[in-house]
Order: structure tokens, then C-alpha cells, then sequence
């Protein structure tokens, strides 16, 4: 069997809604690895679990995330394109999903957003995370990842224990080499720019490759060839059958 780690994307995210914990218990179902999730912080400081920064496109609300409490984001329903099946689905925190984690032994990616307009407000959110990564002891089944790769520096450098992923669409020069530079444990790239020779310089310089959003059964047979540490996919039940 390949050891490459299935990782659903928001959860099971082509069969129930984004980012919550119906998507996430479904991937348990579906027998994936674990997830990747993205993290926003809401008004009072509650670190949650949805990709925009705005609750517009996958709830019944509308405004941005930081406008609103915790308590009050719970009260919408995050259901959106799925409500035939999931009538009510609510926004996780990062706590609820990590308790999930730890009582199924799963694998995790934290991505953290880089949104530009809110830098200042956002700059915190890597640290607090990597905070209750800690406190739940699952440092060794946790990575974070982002866009920013000056966050991710910066988090390696306060938690070096923490592992780190850089993502990327473009190739990447010497991408092992700029991942060392960067003491980044993992390369994030989308998954129409991996390819065998890329992988095996990241594996020989001691660095994962974890590609990408790969649905289709033609591209993850693409990258199970090229050999990726792992796939993030909408569809783990897919990609799990193909590996198997």
C-alpha cells in the first residue's frame, strides 16, 4: 500500500458543507488520514474554523468574520449548497476540531490566511494556534502552512517544534533548498506543478511534498506516481480507494 497521507480538504467537502464538523466527522467515516482546515479569528478573539474571511459564501449571514462574536457566528447556519442533507451546520472553533484530531489519531493541517488588509489583526493567530496545538499534545500530528511565507518563518522561529508548510501555485527554484532556507519541514504546492524529480529533491533534502487540491482519479494517480507525502483532496474516499 502507499504511505501517502489522505488529508480532506475542509473536511469531506464535495459531500457535506465546508469546514464544519459534519464535513470533518464524514472524512472520519470515509477512513481519510485527517484534514486541512483554514483559520480566521472572530470579533472576541476565537480562533475558527472557515477559509474566507467573510461568512458570506457558505452561510445564511453576511459581514466579516471579526465582526462578529463566537457566540453570535454560532447562530448561523453554515449549510450553504448542502441543505437537502445537513439541515443545520454550525461554525467549529479550532478547539472542537483538535479534540476530534486527538480522539481519532488524525493528521492535521492548520492553514492560516494571509489576508493583507488585516495583517496587524491576523499577525497573533499563528502563535495562538500553535498555543493550543500544545495544550492538546498533538505538536507531532499538527502542520501549519500558508501563503505567507514570512508568517510561517516567524512561527518557526517562536516554536521551532511546530512543523511548517509553504504553499505556492508557481514552481518553485531550488524549492528544497528555499524550504531549508526557510526551515520549513514541507512543501505545499498545487498539484499541477509536482512531479517525480521535485519530489524526490524535497525527500532527499529531508522535506515533505503535500499537493494540492487533487480531485479528479486521473490526477491522484499522478501524484501517488510522483510519490507525495500526501494529498489534500474534496473527495478522500476517492483518493483512498485509488491508493489502496
Amino acid at each position: 500500500m502507499n504511505n501517502c497521507k489522505v488529508l480532506a480538504h475542509r473536511g469531506a467537502s464535495a459531500y457535506a458543507p465546508e469546514n464544519t464538523m459534519e464535513a470533518f466527522r464524514l472524512a472520519v467515516e470515509q477512513g481519510a488520514d485527517g484534514f486541512e482546515i483554514d483559520i480566521n479569528l472572530s470579533k472576541d478573539g476565537e480562533i475558527v474554523v472557515i477559509h474566507d474571511d467573510s461568512i458570506d459564501r457558505t452561510s445564511d449571514g453576511q459581514g466579516d468574520i471579526t465582526s462578529y462574536t463566537l457566540e453570535e457566528l454560532k447562530a448561523f447556519n453554515f449549510n450553504k449548497g448542502f441543505a437537502e442533507k445537513y439541515t443545520t451546520a454550525r461554525i467549529p472553533t479550532l478547539r472542537e476540531v483538535l479534540e476530534l484530531v486527538k480522539e481519532h489519531g488524525l493528521y492535521l493541517n492548520i492553514e492560516v490566511k494571509d489576508i493583507l488588509s488585516k495583517m496587524e489583526l491576523y499577525a497573533g493567530l499563528p502563535g495562538a494556534a500553535a498555543q493550543l496545538v500544545r495544550e492538546y499534545g498533538l505538536t507531532e500530528q499538527v502542520i501549519f502552512s500558508s501563503f505567507n511565507h514570512y508568517s510561517m518563518v516567524r512561527l518557526k522561529n517562536e516554536y521551532p517544534e511546530m512543523k511548517t508548510g509553504l504553499l505556492y501555485i508557481a514552481g518553485l527554484y531550488q524549492g528544497a533548498e528555499y524550504a531549508k532556507l526557510t526551515k520549513a519541514d514541507a512543501l505545499h504546492p498545487v498539484f499541477f506543478g509536482v512531479n517525480r524529480e521535485a519530489v524526490d529533491e524535497a525527500r532527499a533534502a529531508g522535506v515533505q511534498v503535500n499537493a494540492w487540491t487533487v480531485n479528479e482519479p486521473e490526477h491522484i494517480g499522478w501524484m501517488l506516481a510522483a510519490g507525495v507525502d500526501a494529498i489534500i483532496t474534496d473527495r478522500p474516499d476517492v483518493c483512498i480507494g485509488l491508493r489502496g
